[in-house]
């Protein structure tokens, strides 16, 4: 009667002890034969392989964990180590050089182009460029990393960053680096801007990659080096007075009209994401949405958080760069109190740092709705555009 209730509880006790064996089995060898010495011999080939696989994916493995784990030099506070009082001039008032009305030469470095600068060095030299890195590329037994819940809130946030510095080298380029569209664009800054177009996940060697030659190639972090270069020649020139920055307040509207696309491009994509339920006004019923309310189990969630992250990161030192550029117009159109606000917004979008992101229900119990309060935060900022753009047209 108790026969098989005592055979399980004896095979639950051992189990342990053979799982044991079974480890023991997988490294040592067979007892040694007196005649022919197996155990030496195996010992060599079957535990001396085994070690030589584990080292191979340990060396493998072990800096992309180490550079995914976290973000080096990730602070803040940041903007003071880069910003100083310069003395820029009004790019809106002209002067008489030679019988014509100039814009006047700056004959001080740009806090923008500096921040450029910073911003280059800080996700390149602080930190290894995560999206070209082979490991990471390869991804998990194959399967892309953006499709697990490990190693990719950096990549994420450094894509982000990129598509704010590549949004301030197209402004730098075709607005800001010369007087009006109808003159010629700096060749330091056309330099840098075209090298930050470069894709983001090029490696010196890209088999499973068709749009790439076979050969080598530099890897997008030596190619993203050079525009850092570009901008450090421009801004010694233009300290000189060899070189223009345009400080007029159209070029400061529009900055912020390009900017404010973008993050409310960002905003819709942390929306969707975070739509489980959404309203139908022609059948007065809430209709299933495009995104879910599965908190922590949402393994996509955080690299839209992230990239999110790393857009608004990188606008926190830009636009504080920026008030220092365009100080003579800020201070001249009444805009210091809204400027703060924008400051205060976006510092507080770049500062949300969750340990585990959660795209949970707005007014769920256990798993916060990270994607919703980073949205809300993104918009928040984008009024405050609104408002200055609004004050500038005017």
């Amino acid at each position: 009667m108790f026969e098989p209730i005592i055979s399980f509880l004896k095979t639950a006790a051992l189990a342990p002890v053979n799982r044991i064996r079974a480890i023991r089995a997988w490294f040592l060898p067979p007892a040694k034969d007196a005649d022919t010495g197996a155990r030496a011999r195996w010992w060599m080939i079957r535990y001396g392989s085994k070690l030589l696989v584990l080292f191979a994916v340990f060396v493998w493995t072990a800096p992309l964990v180490w550079n995914a784990s976290y973000i080096r030099g990730f602070d803040l506070s940041y903007p003071k180590k880069v910003i100083r009082v310069t003395n820029t001039h009004s790019g809106d008032e002209q002067v008489e050089i030679g019988g014509d009305a100039k814009t006047p030469r700056t004959n001080d470095r740009s806090m923008m182009v500096d921040m450029e600068i910073y911003l280059l060095d800080f996700a390149i030299n602080q930190n290894r460029w995560m999206p070209s890195m082979p490991q990471y590329k390869f991804g998990l037994f194959g399967l892309p990393y953006d499709e697990t819940p490990f190693l990719d809130n950096k990549a994420s946030f450094q894509h982000g960053l990129l598509s704010a510095l590549r949004r301030t080298a197209v402004e730098l380029t075709d607005s800001l680096g010369r007087v009006r569209a109808s003159s010629q664009a700096d060749r330091d800054l056309q330099l840098a801007r075209g090298n930050l177009q470069t894709d983001d996940e090029t490696w010196w060697f890209n088999p499973f990659d068709e749009a790439l030659p076979f050969g080598p190639v530099q890897p997008s972090d030596y190619v993203f080096q050079k525009s850092l270069d570009s901008y450090k020649r421009f801004n010694d020139r233009l300290e000189k007075g060899d070189a223009l920055f345009d400080t007029r307040s159209d070029n400061l509207r529009q900055y912020l009209d390009r900017i404010s696309k973008d993050l409310g491009s960002v905003v819709d994509q942390l929306s969707k994401r975070a739509t489980a339920w959404k309203y139908d006004p022609k059948t007065d019923t809430f209709v299933p949405g495009e995104g879910n309310n599965r908190g922590w189990f949402d393994f996509k969630a955080d690299n839209l958080y992230y990239e999110a992250l790393g857009q608004m990161y990188a606008y926190h030192g830009l636009l504080q760069a920026a008030r220092e550029d365009f100080k003579y117009v800020i201070e001249t159109r009444g805009l210091t109190d809204v400027w703060d606000r924008l400051e205060a917004h976006v510092a507080e979008a770049a500062a949300l740092d969750p340990l585990i992101v959660s795209n949970g229900a707005r007014d769920g119990f256990l798993m916060p709705a990270h994607l919703a309060v980073m949205s809300e935060s993104i918009l928040r900022a984008r009024v405050n555009m609104d408002e200055i753009q609004d004050i500038l047209g005017r």
